[in-house]
């Protein structure tokens, strides 16, 4: 009886964090995902700035280049339906990530073919070469703001 007990237990936990983004209220989403994007653009300003100064094989760059890995990976979780503009909810993602789905995802992957291809020449600590992708890198980030981020002011 106890073991089945057990087993109830650790059921109902897994399905309450499987569950638990679902429940999230819309405002919340938003901040998770602002969080999400601000940790991004911090590890992308870490790789940046090691260019500039010539230091590509500091821990902090290896981890940086993780965190955009992470990212590129896990992006499109970061707009689940019901966490777009509306009432209450302050983002400046545009109601087109979720009515143009297909743009949308094909953006993302354009991100993260140049993560991959950012992610391969980084082991070789060429620095010209991880500026090369870092630079095409950036391009798809842009590439993606114009089209799916209302324009900061």
């Amino acid at each position: 009886m106890r073991l089945a007990s057990s087993r109830a237990c650790v059921i109902a936990l897994a399905a309450a964090v499987c569950c638990t983004p679902l429940m999230a209220s819309a405002p919340d989403l938003a901040k998770v995902r602002i969080g999400h994007f601000r940790k991004l653009g911090a590890a992308y300003k870490t790789v940046s700035d090691a260019l500039r100064h010539g230091d590509v094989h500091s821990d902090s760059v290896r981890q940086a280049l993780q965190q955009i890995e992470d990212a590129a990976n896990n992006l499109g979780s970061w707009f689940p339906p019901g966490s777009g503009p509306q009432p209450g909810v302050k983002t400046s993602a545009k109601p087109e990530i979720w009515t143009d789905a297909n743009e949308f995802r094909a953006a993302r992957e354009a991100f993260a073919s140049q993560n991959a291809a950012l992610q391969r020449v980084a082991p070789d600590g060429d620095a010209a070469a991880i500026r090369t992708e870092v630079l095409k890198l950036g391009a798809t980030c842009k590439a993606c703001h114009d089209k799916f981020r209302v324009p900061e002011d």
